[in-house]
């Protein structure tokens, strides 16, 4: 950093240099000037040695305050402004810290301004979900009345799939807060499975999907019940969508390494392309399959990634074009949830 602090002072090395240069020169000219070679050589070393200490010295002052600005540089967090130094120097030090305390008060006023959207948004999306339930429940007991009518009944899965479609929003709007909302209990993963496929049988009549449920082992695990049902209804809708009308879904229960409990999904669908597959889980992401649908909105897997983030749960996806696609949930023993049950045993 010096020989960088030297080179942004060079005009004023070649000021002295040349003020250096003209005294030498006035006193080898000027016969006036009677200076022994000895003492001229003294004279010189002794104005090096005092520019040189006086560059030093202004270096040190001049770029303390840089120092301690780039050291906080290396870890800015989110209160870095208040780690920033008080200028010492009256220039130019405080006008850098008054531009960023400018810039800092215009990132916490834009900062502010745009989670005061983000949360209008979130509240008029919750309102406009629960506005649209209503309607929704009307025609459900409108539909549910008229079971013998067969129009009624075709109804039946399109209104599925619009409840679907408004929960996931609700969804949507819910995952910011997440964490607080969160409500583990000790629960069969087979019961959770059985009420989602409850819910969608609809929709599998319409396709004519069979579902094949094994279970090899007890499938208790500490997990929070409407999250977790969540994530299954977006692997079921999934399966069920990208199944082939008169196809099957496999669903299978077991113990994984080291005694977690694994949940795996599988279908018969045209599967995913290599290179869609690790993006799968990525917002909005829709891939091949999605576009020959039509249908699909990249955030149904988004989703599901998500809450398994904080639902300590694992995913693992296996899929092959014109094979179908197997996705897992490894529930596993050592998530803190698991532990905190284990505590209070």
């Amino acid at each position: 950093m010096f020989i960088a602090y030297l080179m942004y002072k060079k005009s004023w090395i070649v000021l002295i240099g040349l003020l250096l240069l003209l005294t030498n020169a006035l006193i080898q000219l000027d016969s006036g000037i009677r200076v022994e070679p000895h003492s001229l050589i003294y004279l010189n070393s002794l104005f090096l040695i005092i520019t040189l200490s006086f560059f030093i010295w202004r270096y040190n002052k001049e770029t303390a305050y840089y120092k301690s600005l780039r050291t906080l540089s290396d870890d800015v967090g989110e209160g870095w402004f208040e780690d920033v130094p008080k200028p010492h120097s009256s220039f130019p030090d405080p006008m850098v810290y008054t531009l960023l305390q400018n810039i800092h008060q215009h990132y916490q006023n834009k900062r502010r301004e745009e989670q005061s959207s983000q949360l209008m948004e979130h509240t008029d999306l919750a309102s406009w979900v629960h506005e649209m339930k209503t309607p929704l429940t009307a025609m459900k007991i409108t539909i549910d009345a008229h079971r013998s009518n067969e129009l009624a009944q075709r109804l039946n899965a399109s209104w599925l799939r619009m409840h679907l479609l408004i929960d996931q929003q609700l969804y949507i709007s819910r995952l910011a807060n997440l964490d607080s909302d969160l409500l583990p209990e000790k629960l069969e993963v087979k019961d959770l499975l059985r009420e989602e496929i409850r819910e969608l049988s609809t929709w599998c009549m319409e396709k004519n999907i069979s579902i094949d449920l094994t279970a090899n082992t007890v499938s208790a695990v500490y997990t929070d019940k409407k999250w977790c049902r969540f994530v299954i209804r977006q692997f079921l809708t999934n399966a069920i969508k990208y199944s082939p009308t008169n196809g099957k879904l496999f669903i299978h229960m077991g113990l994984h390494e080291n005694e977690s409990v694994i949940v795996t999904i599988k279908d018969e669908g045209p599967g995913i392309q290599a290179h869609d597959l690790p993006r799968i889980f990525d917002k909005g992401f829709t891939g091949e399959n999605g576009r020959i649908q039509n249908s699909a909105t990249g955030m149904g897997l988004y989703l599901a990634k998500e809450i398994c983030k904080k639902l300590h749960v694992r995913l693992e996806v296996d899929s092959a074009v014109g094979e179908g696609t197997s996705i897992s949930m490894v529930f596993t023993s050592d998530n803190p949830f698991e532990m905190l049950r284990r505590t209070l045993l």
